[in-house]
This record gives C-alpha cells, sequence and structure tokens, in this order.
C-alpha cells in the first residue's frame, strides 16, 4: 500500500499510529496524521504556517477533543480510519496533479485539507491554512540541482561531534528529508550556569531550562519512535508531559509568559537530488524563523555555499565555512577530500 510513500511520509504515518495508541485510540483519525506530520517535517509546518505557528495549541485542541480512554499497546496495528483513507487518497491525487512519482508530506497536508470535515483540516483552517493558500506552497517538478553522490559523509558526523565535544556548539538535530538530502540544525551551547539542576536560578531562567529540557525530551521520544523503541518511548512522553506540567505551574506561580521557542545557531543542508526552488524555499524558511545563516553541502560537486538575508546564496570561496558569533570554523577538505 505505501510502495509510493517516501521515507518521511511513512514515518508521519508511523508517528500517527503512535498518538494514536497513546490516547486509546481503535483507529488512526486524521489528528492521529496532522500530529504526525507536526513531529516529523517542521520545514514544512514552518512554511505553510510560519515560523511562530501556534503547534502546542494545535495538540492541546486535539487532547481536549479527544474522550479519555486507557493507552493501546504499540504492538496492535491500530487500522486507518475511514476519513484517514480518504486523506491518503486525496494525498495520493495531489501527488498526481503535481506530476510527483512519490507521496511526500506536502501530499498528505493536502489531502488533510482535501477532507473538508475532518478534526485535523479545522484546526489547520483555524491557523489560517487554506487549500488553495497550500497548493501554492507545493513544491513543483523542476531540474534537480546535483545527481547521484553521497547521502551524509560521515566526515561531517566527526566535525559535529568534535564541535561538541569542544562545546562550540548544543544541541544538534538531524533529520533525513523525503529526498535524499539531511537536514542539521545546530544550537548554541548552553552558557556554564551556577546550579547543574536550576535550583538557584532566578524563575525566567529555571522556565528556560525547563522547555530545554523538553526539547531533548521530544528528540529522544521521536528517535525512539522511529526506532521501534516503544517501552523508552513511553518514558519519554510521560517525561515530557510532567515536565511541562512543572512549566505551567512555575508559569502560573510567577506570572510568566511561555518561553519563545530557540532559534538554531546554525542550519546545514547536504543537497542531493534537489530542486533549487525547493532549497531556496527551505533556506528562505529558516533565515525568517531567526536563523542568521545556512550552509549548504554539495558532495558530488563538491562546492559548498551560505545563505544569509543580505547577500542570498553565494559559492564559498577558499574552502573554509565560518561564523562569528559564536566563532565556528569548517574546513571543507575535511568534509570533501
Amino acid at each position: 500500500m505505501f510502495e509510493r510513500y517516501t521515507e518521511n511520509a511513512r514515518r508521519i504515518i508511523f508517528f500517527a499510529r503512535y498518538e494514536s495508541s497513546q490516547v486509546g485510540s481503535p483507529f488512526i483519525e486524521s489528528e492521529h496524521l496532522l500530529l504526525g506530520l507536526l513531529r516529523e517535517d517542521k520545514a514544512l509546518v514552518n512554511r505553510v504556517l510560519g515560523p511562530h505557528a501556534a503547534i502546542e495549541s494545535i495538540r492541546k485542541r486535539i487532547v481536549e477533543h479527544t474522550p479519555p480512554a486507557e493507552k493501546t499497546s504499540t504492538s496492535v496495528d491500530l487500522p486507518l480510519s475511514h476519513e484517514c483513507k480518504r486523506v491518503l487518497a486525496y494525498g495520493a491525487e495531489e501527488a498526481n496533479r503535481l506530476d510527483d512519482k512519490h507521496i511526500g508530506a506536502e501530499h498528505l497536508l493536502l489531502g488533510l485539507l482535501r477532507e473538508e470535515q475532518c478534526f485535523a483540516a479545522q484546526l489547520l483552517r483555524e491557523q489560517g491554512l487554506t487549500l488553495d493558500a497550500a497548493r501554492e506552497k507545493a513544491p513543483h517538478p523542476e531540474p534537480p540541482l546535483a545527481q547521484g553522490g553521497s547521502v551524509f559523509p560521515a566526515r561531517l558526523d566527526r566535525w559535529l561531534a568534535e564541535r561538541e565535544a569542544l562545546g562550540e556548539i548544543g544541541a544538534v538535530n538531524q533529520e533525513r528529508l523525503q529526498n535524499g538530502t539531511t537536514r542539521v540544525t545546530i544550537y548554541a551551547a548552553d552558557p556554564p550556569s551556577e546550579s547543574e539542576t536550576g535550583l538557584d536560578a532566578a524563575p525566567a531562567e529555571k522556565l528556560a531550562q525547563m522547555r530545554r529540557r523538553v526539547e531533548f525530551l521530544l528528540d529522544r521520544l521521536e528517535r525512539a519512535i522511529v526506532n521501534h523503541e516503544f517501552e523508552k518511548a513511553r518514558f519519554y512522553s510521560e517525561e515530557e508531559r510532567k515536565e511541562r506540567e512543572n512549566m505551567r505551574l512555575l508559569r502560573e506561580e510567577f506570572n510568566l509568559e511561555e518561553p519563545p521557542p530557540r532559534v538554531p545557531l546554525l542550519c546545514i543542508e547536504v543537497i542531493r537530488n534537489e530542486r533549487l526552488a525547493e532549497v531556496q524555499r527551505r533556506c528562505d524558511d529558516s533565515l525568517a524563523g531567526g536563523v542568521t545563516q545556512v550552509w549548504l553541502l554539495d558532495p558530488d560537486s563538491k562546492r559548498a555555499y551560505t545563505v544569509t538575508k543580505a547577500e542570498g546564496l553565494r559559492e564559498v570561496q577558499g574552502g573554509v565555512l565560518q561564523i562569528e558569533t559564536p566563532p565556528l570554523k569548517m574546513d571543507l577538505r575535511t568534509i570533501f577530500e
């Protein structure tokens, strides 16, 4: 059934199955598919809903909409609801309309919006997203930017590990896009703290620490789900719920605002078989979200590019990529040769 589905589209459906099991639903419903999409393809979500979309409010609405029930074992093969089957059928039609051979996340999103009476479509409309607007932002076939080549050089993995070990960067999130491109989102290292546990921190700083822990737990939760480590996934899911409750109590006690999401320090993409317009669209989304620079690595041609608001897309000359604040440098010879 899923032969035409891209890797990230399959992961969306897998996440949807997990979300359904967590609320004890006998079926995978459209709202579970939406939750899977929000987890798996953050770049697409930022593109169509904006970088500051109220993702948490969507999740909260879905929780409130779902009647309480015991969790279903993740070993149970939950079926798609009739509504969700229609969503997938619409998604296939949208892929055909765009002459795309494969069904990806963007097609599933369009399928959700075409199933107009479903709860997921209602939530998306509340965020201001219409079917026509989403279609305008869906990718269209163009000549690929590069052909063949390695998906993700092992040397880049080593470079990231070394930077983390030296304390030059903090959290690193990697995601595999449907076309073989790998995207790496890098966050700045956390500043040193007087207290490891945050007990002596001011309330606002303590809230920020809790937010970082929630982000860490979400990352571990998603990895566990992808690896079919369901016991770990349940643990991280429960820990995330507890931490969010602690955040709520702290905000109420000290009348604090929800801390803004962390802005990545840098985004790196290893591009392969990519349409230029799609690469540029993702870069624009990253810059609009506050990222100051995007690095594009093409291992086939052994070329690198930077993308900034001020200069746009520029090929790197001299073999070194770098940012000044905080200082971070990559010698391209260590990546390509």
